[in-house]
């Protein structure tokens, strides 16, 4: 990776935006993911050897192209994918809805047959650290779900840990899957519980990282989803409800300040 500066180099295009950083054009064939001023320099880092490393292990994710410094900021340089998002695409065709649900499965079960990088932290750890932090954050009730973690049942795989349909830009290559910042080696079955919970409506209200969706299109996807994820991976219902429970917990962590448990990663 590159530790080079390109202070005086303006920034392209906005791209898009998250809830940590916000992506612009940079130069031709490239982006720059620019953190917000509240996500620690770490993590970019790490999102970065994260990619770099599931990118060589054959997943399908942009390639990366270096690390610059932008106004004494690190930010990730990473190759351009051009595409809508599978979400957009959906939005704009909602008779593909169950299709894309399905290929969302396909994508997910690819990524649990690839070999793990060992560099990727653990997912019981990640899990953890988010659940420490909504019992401290949220309510102190969320620390019993630490001793919900189920026995995992089969061999640790590659596992996105925020797989949902708008991290996914539809390319002329195929799908490709970006922000891997929550990537790594742990129970596939504890991915699925994330996934099938990102897919769902909060109440009254649809997921802020799906914009422009219904309750009818989100059922319509997520029952694809699950149709098709259960035919890959068939995971037991039992375990699939457990992991969602620790799964919710731990979202509820993840909007407290930043804990600096995952820098030993980026060594």
């Amino acid at each position: 990776m590159s530790g080079g500066s390109r202070v005086g180099t303006p920034k392209g295009a906005l791209l898009a935006c998250g809830s940590r950083s916000r992506v612009y054009a940079w130069g031709e064939g490239a982006v720059v993911k620019v953190p917000d001023s509240t996500t620690p320099t770490d993590w970019i880092r790490a999102e970065a050897r994260y990619t770099e490393a599931v990118f060589l292990a054959g997943a399908p994710s942009p390639r990366l192209l270096g690390i610059e410094m932008i106004r004494g900021r690190a930010c990730g340089v990473y190759e351009r994918v051009d595409g809508p998002s599978m979400w957009q695409h959906v939005i704009e065709n909602p008779g593909q809805a169950a299709h894309f649900g399905a290929v969302l499965a396909n994508l997910q079960a690819h990524l649990f047959s690839l070999v793990p990088p060992v560099l990727l932290p653990r997912q019981c750890d990640r899990l953890r650290c988010k659940i420490r932090r909504a019992a401290r954050d949220v309510d102190p009730f969320y620390s019993e779900t630490e001793n919900r973690f189920p026995a995992t049942s089969t061999a640790l795989r590659l596992c996105h840990g925020d797989l949902h349909p708008g991290n996914v830009i539809l390319s002329g290559r195929g799908p490709v899957i970006v922000d891997w910042f929550d990537v790594a080696i742990g129970d596939p079955v504890a991915d699925v519980a994330r996934t099938s919970l990102l897919l769902r409506a909060d109440g009254n209200s649809c997921p802020p990282h799906l914009p422009g969706s219904d309750r009818m299109l989100l059922r319509a996807f997520e029952a694809a989803y699950l149709d098709r994820i259960a035919e890959l991976v068939a995971p037991e219902p039992r375990l699939l409800q457990m992991w969602q429970t620790v799964e919710t917990s731990a979202r509820l962590g993840e909007d407290a300040p930043p804990a600096r448990s995952f820098a030993r990663h980026t060594a």
